[in-house]
Formats: structure tokens, sequence, C-alpha cells
């Protein structure tokens, strides 16, 4: 299995639609800043969207945007126009056939966007942010983005539903999403630095898909090397400066995130998880998690189970 399908299965993403817009004549609307990443799909129309440093992307109809730290993020008919924070109440006011209306009171709505919040399971959930650059625009011209367009189509019907399975088929659903949104950003010729930086050489794919293949070996620099047909200087300088951290030190922060995993499922005792991501005895991966994350496993496992 490959890094990025083993990261996107980890992280069990499922989706809450956040609404739908509709918006006529001159307008500006704010979003609440939410807890995980979000994406917009614009149905119908134009407009610009407006992210926390600034900068204005022009959308059309058919465009996709994935945000991944959403806390400013702003939709705007024109760079001037003034925005409104879109909260409870505002909507309660402005909810029209189950959609948000702004603009020009009356007319006919020019513009429309649907909206949903990406929740993953809380042991991993920073993985996705650390995953994905800030944002992602997909242009409906993009072979990627006819394919998410049909995606959100059905993760609306499927939300929208109480059907047998539905959290089953959402959280397939939002993973071929994120898939199809982040193989077109390995493909950039300015890969975010990171995991998708990494996959977006071939040479450091192969090395990733060996740590994530077989994660509990003790891998070293110089086999990682060799396996992926560069010298050791080369490799680590590449790794390091493709996905943000050394080789050993990106293995260890997988086998932590599924360790992490292990424990706030249950599924193993502390030598079994041990054992399994490649330590030699129960101590030892003890003082490995608490140095990476903070606290004992123990600790971390009875903490995640008295969230839930």
């Amino acid at each position: 299995m490959d890094a990025l399908t083993d990261i996107i299965q980890l992280l069990r993403p499922q989706t809450v639609l956040l609404g739908r817009m509709a918006a006529s004549g001159r307008w500006g609307i704010r979003v609440p800043p939410q807890p995980g990443p979000v994406f917009y799909f614009v149905t119908e129309g134009s407009c610009l969207f407006q992210g926390c440093e600034g900068t204005l992307l022009d959308l059309r109809e058919g465009d996709f945007v994935l945000s991944a730290r959403p806390t400013a993020d702003a939709f705007l008919s024109e760079p001037t126009a003034e925005t409104v924070l879109s909260d409870e109440a505002f909507k309660a006011i402005h909810s029209v056939d189950g959609e948000v209306r702004i603009g020009g009171p009356g007319d006919r709505p020019t513009t429309r966007i649907v909206g949903g919040l990406i929740v993953c399971d809380p042991a991993n959930a920073e993985l996705l942010v650390e995953l994905l650059p800030r944002y992602i625009h997909l242009r409906a011209s993009d072979d990627a983005a006819t394919r998410l367009r049909s995606l959100v189509h059905i993760i609306r019907e499927e939300a929208g539903e109480a059907r047998p399975g539905r959290n089953a088929v959402l959280s397939r659903l939002i993973e071929v999403m994120l898939i199809e949104t982040l193989r077109r950003e390995t493909e950039s010729s300015l890969p975010h630095r990171g995991v998708l930086g990494g996959l977006g050489d071939s040479k450091l794919a192969k090395a990733l898909a060996n740590m994530h293949a077989d994660v509990a070996r003790g891998w070293t620099v110089e086999e990682l090397a060799r396996h992926a047909g560069m010298s050791r200087a080369v490799f680590a300088r590449r790794f390091s400066q493709a996905v943000g951290s050394a080789p050993v030190e990106y293995l260890l922060g997988w086998r932590m995130a599924l360790a992490k995993d292990a424990l706030r499922h249950g599924r193993g005792t502390l030598e079994e998880i041990a054992f399994k991501i490649g330590y030699k005895s129960a101590s030892a991966f003890s003082t490995a998690f608490s140095h990476r994350v903070g606290c004992p496993p123990s600790e971390y496992a009875a903490t995640m189970r008295a969230r839930e």
C-alpha cells in the first residue's frame, strides 16, 4: 500500500456539510473559523475567494477549493465588497429553502457555493493539516475537478438522508475526494513541502512506500537510499528538502501515528503495539512514545477514551 493511501485510511475522514450559499448583486460573506479542513465547490456563477493572508482567488462555476486552515475564509462578488460573518444567527435570518441567501433582496441568485467540513479521527487529525498546503484550487477545466463535481453531488445526497451504511459511504467518498485532490497536488511543478513533496519525486516515493510497507523494519538511511537508487548523502538531503524531515524522523513520526491510532481504538497490548511498529519491548516503545507525544501510552489511551 502506498503512503498516501495509508495516511488517508488512518485519518478515517468524514464530512459535515456546512451548507449551501446563494448570492446576488454586490456581496461578501465570511465563514466562521472551522476546526478542520473545508472544501468549497462553486455550483453556479463566479466569485472571489479570500483566505486569512488576503490573497484573492478568482473562482468560476465548477471550481473546487480545499482550505486546510479555514480561520478567516471569505467569498466576495468583487475585491472591495464588505463581508458579513455567516454565523448561526445570520443563517437563521437569511436561510431560504435550505440555503443561505445574501445580496440584493428579491434578486435571483447568480452564484451558488456548497461547503463541507472534513472531520478526521482525533488521534491523528493533525496529519491532514500537515499533509495539505494552505489551499488547493482546482479549475473546472481540470480532469480532477470534473470527477470531484460528481463526488460532491453524491456526498450532498448521502449526507442529506439517513440511509443504512451512510457513515461508511461518506467516509469512502471523502477518502476518494481527498486522494483525487492530493494526486493533483503531487503533480504540481511546485509541490507542497511534506509527504506530498516526497510523493512528487519518484525516487523518494519509492522510499516512502518501503517505509510504509514494512514499518517495523529497522530502516537505515543507507538502505533506503540504495532502494531509491541514490547515494546516501544525496538521498538524505533530497528527502529532507522535499518532506521537511530526515528519513528516520519521518519513520518515527509514522510509527507514533500508528501507535496513537491503536491506543485510541484499543487494538492490542503495549507489547503487541510495540512489536508491530518495530520496538523490541514495551518499555522501549513507552519511552519513545512519551518523548514524542508528551505522555505515556497508557495515559494517552485513557485521555482519548475519556473524550469519547
